[in-house]
């Protein structure tokens, strides 16, 4: 295939377009590139120009545009020479995508406009216990405490009694935590959430080559030490692997999971509705049954 490249381009032209004007020379003529048949017009560099730019940077930006128009054109041209038979396939695939997109976007109008966002805590609890065997964990989750202070700390024992009682009431808590803050402990609270049991023994002097799961088997304050520091930990929950996970863990996947069927349910009712009227109104017909019946 002989290629035809003609362009025409100058800093003064450039300059004219991005001032939005054109000379009096080139009324009648709105071509600024040409590849073969396919012409790049004026008008498309200018609507393409962004309006903040000005002076020298619309000019580079025109340019660029030019060469980035020129060379995806020739190598259009090439495509169709190395690929021939490669036509068809690529325009259907574009207009798959593009019925893809449109048939999307209807998907959403209905969604958005239907959708019930709102999942009280019984849909959730509901859902949980019908499908309970869907959330077996694959690791152990762990609730607990870890403190951590001073191994050379004298009043180590009374401080296990504070942190032992710290659950019993706001009072003990209160006095528990002055004590913390006071000496400069870090006290790792997880007991409002569940977490990886990995994840909780990353905060204490462990390694990866010993088994830890009979701490699991003592809800009592456990303590360790290293390097001149001391640790006190305890469980308040554990739930194993094997086991059925907790609610609280699971309820976001779950809210996920419900919100995703409510979408399906929108969808597929619409589209339930849409082949009912066309066939009802004659629009819309399927012969695949009259032709078994041949």
């Amino acid at each position: 295939m002989r290629r035809i490249i003609n362009i025409s381009l100058c800093a003064a032209l450039l300059t004219l377009i991005s001032c939005r004007e054109l000379p009096d020379y080139l009324v009648g003529s709105n071509t600024l590139a040409r590849v073969g048949r396919n012409e790049l017009s004026i008008t498309e560099v200018k609507q393409a120009i962004p309006s903040n730019l000005r002076g020298e940077d619309s000019i580079a930006f025109a340019k660029h545009y030019v060469d980035k128009w020129l060379v995806r054109q020739l190598k259009i041209e090439e495509a169709d020479e190395l690929f021939p038979g490669s036509v068809n396939d690529i325009e259907k695939m574009v207009e798959d995508y593009r019925q893809t997109l449109l048939t999307g976007k209807v998907d959403q109008y209905y969604v958005d406009k239907l959708m019930n966002n709102e999942l009280s805590d019984k849909d959730i609890a509901d859902y949980y216990n019908t499908h309970k065997s869907d959330f077996t964990l694959d690791r152990t989750l762990v609730k607990g405490r870890i403190l951590r202070f001073d191994g050379a700390y004298r009043q180590s024992k009374r401080l296990k009694e504070q942190m032992r009682k710290a659950s019993a009431s706001p009072t003990d808590a209160k006095t528990f935590s002055d004590v913390c803050e006071k000496n400069g402990f870090v006290l790792t609270d997880y007991r409002s959430e569940w977490i990886n049991f990995s994840d909780f023994l990353a905060n204490l002097p462990t390694t990866r080559s010993q088994d830890y799961d009979p701490l699991l088997d003592k809800m009592d304050i456990q303590e360790m030490e290293a390097n001149g520091t001391r640790y006190y930990f305890d469980f308040t929950s554990v739930c194993r692997k094997g086991n059925v996970a907790p609610l609280e863990s699971v309820s976001e996947n779950i809210r996920r999971i419900l919100l995703t069927q409510r979408r399906s349910e929108i969808i597929k009712t619409h589209e339930e509705e849409i082949v009912k009227r066309a066939s009802d109104e004659g629009h819309a017909r399927i012969y695949l049954d009259e032709n078994k019946e041949e």
